[in-house]
């Protein structure tokens, strides 16, 4: 349902009251979230959509003898919120009719063991910097502004230009019984810019993509000259065999697989299940000595979207996941914090809003080293530059964290220390936790990070950097059609 009025603090508190105001619970936890957003889409180097949204959800977590019940709206009337709260309450009491177990979740606490909600917890403000009202004025002919001589250039060398340009403002509240009373709005840019080769087959394209909270336009401007010059530099690429290349990766390409990491191995979900690649190997070494990947929702490196608390209103903590390639921590909801005798880390994702609460590491930060792009580049005598892989699946084998994808835009050869000429997709197949183990130390890493989004959209939200792998195992070249 799309929403005519904007999520101010004040009318987001009436409306998380209405819920708490429903009777017949033990305990009561309304969660929100919503987006604002200016959406532009880009085709064939012009402007195709646009449109502005106002979209959010109300879930309400309700308690009734040790048993929880959720239920979730985009109705927020006084009646909607209303009926929301009363499902949530119906739900629990049908559950605890039956039993006393958690009837909405999988993966139980010890039979008996009643639910709780959780107890609020001091929470520190997001940064200063996390909303920017500049983004709230790019609307539609703001950036056709900014695109159009982009535009002009793509067609006069015969290419086209796609992607989006969404801009706006992300808005978490979550209020309970208990004391937990949280509220935090966001700005955000959700850009992707693709070149394309014309006619229709596209075997020429390149891609750009940034995920932070606020943009100008010398940064737009940047972006658009790489992909337009990166789009005319991959034409005719050239077919190579499967085997054991040497590779850049950039910061889209780390994202990618980083967020199939989180999901089969960062996540209590996985652990609880047993398949994730961290099961029996806390404090053991898991791959390079020189990996670090934190998840910090209050990005200290100020780039990306910071988010102070998660959707049970639990403040995000600070969550050192692989310290010098140690197996260190794994995130966790409320219920998966007190399955496992541990604190609650605050990364149930706002995605799920509790039906059922995940956790997801959904803040990653890869910590830089000492590179530059030219020194990884200069440092390859015959490799590959990836842009970004394509369909990566990580569901093949987990618990050795293997993943699976295929080149994407703009692949280029490194011949002698230089890139050279593009090349044809070809798919990789290996475990994460061995090719990062391969990373030639910091020198591997390049000492910038960049905003990218991870496999959510704006709920997932990771600094990374250029990374050199060698020895990344390509199994097999395009498929013939």
């Amino acid at each position: 349902m799309t929403h005519s009025t904007p999520f101010t603090a004040p009318w987001l508190a009436d409306r998380l009251q209405k819920a708490l105001d429903v009777r017949g619970a033990d305990e009561l936890q309304v969660s929100f979230v919503g987006q604002e957003v200016d959406v532009l889409r880009l085709a064939a180097a012009s402007l195709v959509a646009a449109a502005k949204t106002t979209i959010g959800t109300l879930a309400v977590r309700a308690v009734v003898g040790g048993v929880e019940g959720t239920a979730t709206t985009t109705d927020l009337s006084d009646e909607g919120v209303a009926r929301c709260g009363q499902r949530a309450i119906a739900q629990a009491r049908l559950s605890a009719s039956r039993s006393r177990l958690n009837a909405s979740r999988s993966r139980l606490l010890p039979l008996g063991t009643p639910i709780t909600l959780p107890e609020a917890r001091a929470i520190a403000a997001a940064p200063s910097w996390s909303f920017d009202p500049a983004v709230l004025e790019l609307d539609t002919a703001a950036k056709r502004a900014w695109l159009e001589d982009s535009f002009d250039a793509h067609r006069r060398d015969g290419l086209d230009l796609a992607g989006r340009f969404n801009t706006g403002r992300r808005t978490l509240a979550v209020r309970s019984t208990r004391g937990i009373d949280a509220f935090h709005q966001g700005t955000f840019v959700d850009l992707s810019l693709t070149s394309l080769e014309r006619p229709a087959g596209h075997r020429a394209s390149a891609t750009r993509e940034l995920l932070d909270a606020s943009i100008t336009r010398a940064q737009v401007d940047a972006l658009l000259t790489e992909v337009h010059q990166e789009c005319l530099a991959a034409h005719n690429p050239v077919e190579i065999e499967p085997g054991e290349w040497d590779v850049v990766l950039s910061p889209t390409a780390v994202a990618s697989l980083l967020g199939w990491m989180s999901i089969i191995g960062f996540s209590s979900d996985a652990v609880e299940d047993g398949t994730s690649f961290m099961c029996g190997r806390l404090g053991t070494q898991i791959t390079s000595p020189h990996l670090r990947l934190t998840d910090d929702g209050s990005m200290p490196l100020g780039r990306g979207l910071p988010s102070p608390f998660d959707a049970e209103g639990t403040p995000r903590g600070r969550v050192e996941l692989i310290r010098d390639g140690v197996a260190n921590a794994t995130v966790h909801t409320n219920l998966s914090a007190a399955r496992a005798g541990v604190a609650a880390t605050g990364h149930t994702v706002a995605s799920s809003l509790f039906s059922p609460a995940v956790a997801h590491a959904a803040h990653l930060h890869f910590e830089g080293g000492d590179a530059s792009v030219e020194s990884l580049i200069g440092s390859v005598k015959r490799g590959l530059f990836v842009t970004r892989f394509h369909y990566v699946n990580g569901a093949t084998d987990p618990r050795n964290a293997v993943l699976t994808g295929l080149l994407r835009d703009a692949a280029f050869l490194i011949e002698e220390g230089a890139m050279t000429r593009a090349v044809t997709p070809l798919r990789f197949t290996d475990s994460m936790l061995e090719a990062f183990g391969r990373i030639p130390g910091r020198s591997g890493i390049t000492s910038t990070l960049f905003p990218v989004a991870g496999t959510h959209g704006t709920d997932f939200s990771f600094l990374c950097p250029h990374v050199l792998i060698p020895a990344l195992k390509f199994t097999s070249g395009r498929m013939s059609a």
